[in-house]
């Protein structure tokens, strides 16, 4: 890399390395799989007013990205910047590929 006496270069490239290490870690993230709860540690605020931090991880028919239901209402929906967000998995499925005894 070559030197700079600019200090917005300085800031500029200093921002660039922070964002490279902020992606890495979201990357390094476990990502959650159908039939896992995920509580996140902060409560998501929902159209309908109410906070929630709880949920089931469910399959998505028609995507990659999960979807999540509430356990208590039966709601389902999505996550947005999932990978931004603080969370933990409970309880994590162990789903093994082949179920073959042999």
């Amino acid at each position: 890399m070559t030197e700079t006496d600019s200090a917005y270069a300085s800031e500029w490239r200093a921002r660039c390395r922070a964002n490279l290490v902020r992606r890495k870690l979201e990357r390094a993230k476990p990502v959650p799989k159908p039939g896992q709860t995920i509580v996140f540690d902060e409560p998501i605020r929902f159209n309908d007013g109410e906070d929630r931090n709880r949920f089931t991880v469910i399959a998505n028919p028609k995507g990659k990205a999960p979807l999540f239901r509430n356990p208590i209402t039966g709601a389902v929906c999505r996550i947005a910047k999932l990978r931004t967000r603080a969370y933990r998995l409970i309880n994590p499925a162990i789903v093994p590929k082949d179920s073959t005894d042999g």
